[in-house]
Formats: C-alpha cells, structure tokens, sequence
C-alpha cells in the first residue's frame, strides 16, 4: 500500500514538473518572443523571477522522490527497478545541468533592468530556450523512465 501510494506521488511530483517545462517550451516562451520587446523582456524577466524561485525545489522533491523509489524497489534485480535508478540518475544528471547552463543565463534575465537592456538580450533568451528544449527532452525521458519502472516493479 506505502509503495503504490509513494508511486502515485511521485509521478505526480514529476509528470507536472515536467509537464510544466514542457509548457514553457512549447507554449509560453514562443508567444512570449513574439510580442514586442519591451513586453518580452518584461514577461521574460517575471518568468525568470517566478520560476527561479519555485523550480529549484520542485526539482529536489522529484529527485528525492525518485530516490525513495529506487530505495523502496531495492534490489536492482527487475527491468523496473532499473528503470527507476535510469530516472533518479536522469533527474540528477538534468539538475546538473540546469545549474550550470540554464540557471546562470535565468539569473541574469530575472535581474534585467528593463530600462536599460543589454545589447544581447534576445540572444540571451534564445540560448535560454535552447538549453531548455534539451531540459526538456532528459526530463521527458526521466518521466518516462519513472513511469515505466513503477509499472514494471
């Protein structure tokens, strides 16, 4: 009963995280780059502001969830729990590189002075979402790899 209930959990943790992601980069942020620029910079710089705050601790609380899992699974004897410890090791593997390459380019966007852009901002935006679209991908594939597992186990 505890494993199908921390099951449920935790693919709701992740499935909406990542569904959220998936949000932003299908939907928002390409309505967003079409309106025009001060409205952008000032819808991107609130976006970055909300999502640097929530985010970093809904990626935790998929890890740690994930975690429990491969935990609760223990051995990796089954095709499930292995597909579990793929998702925890994919959702590790995605927080890496989220802090080192998506973050930094956030942080700056969320600290823009909107009176005074810098010159490359829109190129700061589209790398922004570029790095976004490959976030998106390994969090698919780690949701996928969750979900999986918790059938399999």
């Amino acid at each position: 009963m505890l494993l199908r209930f921390v099951d449920v959990v935790s693919i709701l943790v992740a499935g909406t995280m990542t569904g959220t992601e998936l949000t932003v980069a299908v939907f928002l942020h390409p309505t967003v780059s079409r309106l025009p620029d001060q409205v952008h910079a000032s819808a991107a710089r609130s976006f970055a502001k909300v999502f640097g705050r929530y985010m970093p601790f809904w990626y935790a609380l998929t890890l740690l969830l994930s975690i429990v899992e491969v935990w609760l699974h223990w051995p990796l004897v089954t095709a499930g729990s292995k597909l579990l410890l793929t998702a925890s090791l994919l959702w590790l593997f995605t927080i890496i590189f989220s802090v080192t390459f998506p973050v930094p380019i956030n942080n700056r966007i969320a600290a823009w002075n909107l009176d005074a852009l810098p010159k490359n901002w829109r190129e700061e935006r589209q790398r922004w979402d570029r790095l976004h679209a490959i976030r998106v991908v390994l969090l698919l594939l780690a949701l996928t790899s969750l979900v999986s597992g918790t059938l399999k186990a």
